[in-house]
Order: C-alpha cells, then structure tokens, then sequence
C-alpha cells in the first residue's frame, strides 16, 4: 500500500503541485480548446438526460465516454458548472499524480535527493502543466497510467487474481478515456506474456482473463459506436504526415524534456531514433537476461515503448494533428522514471565510490539544467497567462471581443426559426449556452452539401477562429449570396440564403 509516514515530502510537494496550478488558472479559470467544449457539453447533455450528445446534439464518438461521465457524475453531485470546478478538479489530479510519484520513486528510490529532484521535473514540466491547465482527458488519463503502474507491481509481486482483475479494470477504464488507451491493453497483455516467472499455461489463462476484462469497455464503447453512426470512432482521414516526419516531431518533443533543448532541437530525428533504440535495446536485454520482471522500471519502460510505437503509428495512417507535447504528455513520467530508474540501477551497480560520486553529480548537474528550462519556461507560461488568461476560448481575446459581447446580450437572437451555423458552434455554446449546428469541412463532401442544402441560414462566423479545414467565406459566397446583418471586427452574423444567380 502507498505509505504516508514515508511519503509526508511527496505530500508536500503534491500540494505544492495543486496550488501551482490554480495560479496558473487565477485570471479566467481553466483552459478552454474545442475538445474542452466537447466534453463539457457531453456532461451537461448527461445532467440534462439527452444522453452522450454534444452542442450540436449529434452523439459523442471522436472521443470514448468515461471522461464526460466523469465530469457528468462531479457536476450532478457538486450542482457546479464543469468549467467552474476544473481548475480545483484538475489541481487535485495533479497532486494526486505527484503523490503516486513520489510514493513509486520511495519504493526504488533510497536516495532522498534523487527523489526530490524526479519530482521537481514533474511539478515544473511544462508537458504535465500544459493539461493541468486546460479541461483535458490527458489529466485524468495520467493518473490511470500511474495506478496501472502500481496495480502491476502489486500483480507481478504476487500473481494473485485480485490484483490481475484491478488490473485488467484499470486498462479497461484508461481506453475509453482516451482510445490511446489501447496502449495500456497492449502493455498489460505484453508484460504478461513475456513474464519468466510463471509457466505458459499460467500465463496464457491469466493473459485471456485480462484480455476480457482489459478489453470490456472499450468494446461496448466501440459497438455503441457503430450502431448509432457506422464506425468505430468516427471518420477519420488517412494520415498525410510520413513516419519519418512523425518521429522527427517525436523527438522535438523529447528534446523539450531533455537536457539543453536548445541544441538537440537541431537534430529532432536522430534524438526520436536514439532514444528509442536505446529503451527497447535495455528492455530487450533485460528481459532476455530475465532481470527483475517485476520492476517499476520494466514495467514503465514497457509502456514507453508501447505507447511511443502506438502514437507514431496512429499518427502515421491517420490524420490529425501533429505529434507535440500535448499528444505525448501521458508518457512523460513513465519516461522520467524510465531513465531515472535505469540511472539508479547504474548507480547501485557502480563498486568504486568515487566514480559513483562522480556520476552522481553528473547526473545532478544534467538534472538541474533540465530544471532551470522548465522554470524558466514556466515563468514565461505565468506571465502571459497572468496577462491574456490561457490561450483558447479562456483568453481575453475571445472572452471581450465585440462579437461574443453580442450574442451573449441578445439571447433574443437565437429564437429565430431559421437554421443557425457558426465556422465556431463550440465556441457559441460555450459563451452562450445555446446549442448550434456544426459547420462542415471541405473534405466531408456530404456535410458540404448538406449545408448547401439549406435555402436559408444564419451564419455566425469568427475571422479568429482559424480552422483552415473548414470552408471559407469565399467558398460559400460562390454557392450562396451573404448578406451581412450585424458587423464587427471580430466577425459577422450573415443571412446565408441561396442566390438563384449562383445556384449550383
């Protein structure tokens, strides 16, 4: 079990973490991006009894369920707005994750100093407080990686099918939180298979009664999925970024979180390919050599393996946005303790003390580098979210622009009976409440045409919006005639309505 009396330094810094991130969240509360708003208007929708539906009213499916019905369940028990309890929910989760850190580096760790100094690159890294600041999946999505981690330990310590149910049932709510998740399915069943303490039949029952409960949720997820719409998770584009370029971003992201950044950001695919070579090459030894299978360093170097093979490949064969900081946040600490792990193995294997003091001061003074970008990074981070809020829908930008200003005062205006799209539907319903069509990507052919379909709309369209996927006024303008009926520098409100003149 976690242990206080050894862990009153974690609790410390735990709190320490918390309160950070309210400070960070003080000038207009949490983050807010597109994806925030999905997840809050699904938990509205909950508390309101229309299900898993989102602003528009069509059913939550680019995102799995469990994060909504978990800030469903806060809302219908707290009475509170989502977005007015996530700076203190996400606080908690941070000090929550710094805990379980501190409590795992305890159990490996005897060295007090390396602890303090693992545990500072968690509460300073930019990576980890890029989420704690925005209503993300991600925040509830590390805290899952981290008790999957201990739940292994327990399991690989006693084999017990106690601990391997726990275990399967962590993997299970961790995919749909995310579907990333697969990649804790995947690092569970790999660890058990490869285990060389127990006999294969052992094994392969105790793999089968993990797969089905590992893989329960996600798959009543994925089912209900295609029922209501026809696929598993939405429609997704095949990718159009290669698998070089992929780990080219891969490794600008680890080059944020290693030593002098500044100048591996030079050389970004050579850090992706070294770094991972190295892991699986100390991973494969060890499990040839059958080194400590029931260790916190195999079982995180395990998921850092999965996790990165998983986030490359996805982002390989399917379209979306580039890999950066966010979409790997979830592997930061297991990648931490990965390499903190293996250094303090080098070290308790180094006989002659005066190399071993070498090599801890060495490994010190790369630490404290690490450290000093952080913190200045996350001085930088302060400041400007001191002085403009938390980029996206929170900043002061959207929040006082003249357009958001209007439709907020004049709820009368969404009492028109005519079809209402905004190029900004999330952003309406999050400033307004007021539900909205969505407006169509180019590549969705038969959104298009299901907009064009309309003979008369109103149009709210954000110049600062900035999603070029989206079709543009130009675009629109050739099939409809607009007719602007409110102005402002931040956009327009339009009477879209088919012109007989350019009618297709």
């Amino acid at each position: 079990m976690l242990n206080f009396k050894k862990n009153i330094d974690s609790l410390i810094v735990a709190i320490i973490g918390a309160v950070f991130v309210l400070l960070l969240t003080h000038h207009d509360g949490i983050g807010i991006s597109p994806d925030s708003i999905w997840y809050a208007s699904t938990a509205n929708a909950i508390n309101e009894g229309k299900g898993f539906t989102l602003f528009d009213n069509s059913p939550l499916i680019i995102f799995p369920l469990f994060y909504p019905s978990f800030l469903g369940s806060l809302q219908f028990i707290l009475r509170i707005d989502v977005v007015q309890f996530a700076p203190y929910l996400n606080g908690v989760l941070f000090a929550m994750i710094i805990f379980i850190s501190g409590c795992i580096i305890e159990k490996v760790n005897r060295t007090k100093w390396l602890k303090w100094i693992v545990l500072s690159l968690i509460v300073f890294s930019p990576a980890l407080l890029d989420i704690y600041t925005m209503l993300w999946s991600e925040t509830l999505f590390v805290l899952e990686i981290l008790i999957f981690v201990w739940v292994c330990k327990k399991y690989f310590s006693t084999y017990t099918l106690k601990y391997l149910l726990l275990l399967g049932f962590i993997a299970s709510i961790s995919s749909v939180t995310r579907y990333a998740g697969v990649s804790v399915i995947a690092t569970g069943g790999i660890l058990l298979l490869i285990n060389h303490d127990r006999k294969w039949k052992q094994k392969i029952i105790h793999a089968f009664i993990y797969s089905a409960v590992a893989c329960s949720l996600f798959s009543i997820n994925l089912i209900r999925n295609y029922f209501i719409t026809g696929t598993l998770t939405g429609a997704r584009l095949k990718g159009v970024t290669p698998l070089s370029k992929n780990i080219e971003y891969y490794g600008n992201v680890l080059s944020d979180w290693l030593p002098f950044s500044k100048y591996s950001h030079n050389f970004p695919l050579i850090v992706g390919i070294v770094f991972f070579a190295c892991m699986l090459f100390i991973f494969i030894y060890r499990t040839i050599k059958k080194i400590e299978h029931n260790s916190y360093e195999k079982i995180t170097a395990a998921f850092t393996l999965v996790y990165s093979v998983f986030m490359i490949t996805t982002a390989t064969v399917s379209k979306f946005e580039p890999i950066n900081s966010r979409l790997l946040s979830p592997f930061y600490i297991p990648f931490l303790f990965s390499i903190s792990f293996y250094i303090i193995h080098l070290i308790h294997h180094i006989k002659k003390v005066k190399i071993k003091i070498i090599t801890s001061f060495i490994i010190s003074v790369l630490s404290l580098v690490v450290l000093y970008q952080y913190i200045k990074n996350d001085k930088e981070t302060y400041d400007d979210f001191s002085e403009n809020g938390i980029g996206g829908y929170s900043e002061d930008e959207w929040i006082n622009a003249p357009l958001v200003k209007f439709i907020q005062q004049n709820n009368s205006f969404f009492s028109n009976k005519l079809p209402m799209f905004s190029n900004s539907a999330h952003g309406v319903y999050f400033f307004t409440k007021h539900n909205m069509l969505s407006f169509p990507e180019r590549v969705h052919s038969e959104d298009v045409e299901h907009f064009f379909s309309y003979p008369k709309t109103i149009l709210i369209w954000f110049n600062n919006e900035g999603n070029d996927d989206l079709l543009n006024l130009k675009e629109i303008s050739a099939r409809k005639k607009l007719t602007p009926l409110n102005s402002f520098s931040d956009g327009t409100i339009f009477l879209c309505e088919t012109d007989s003149l350019n009618k297709k």
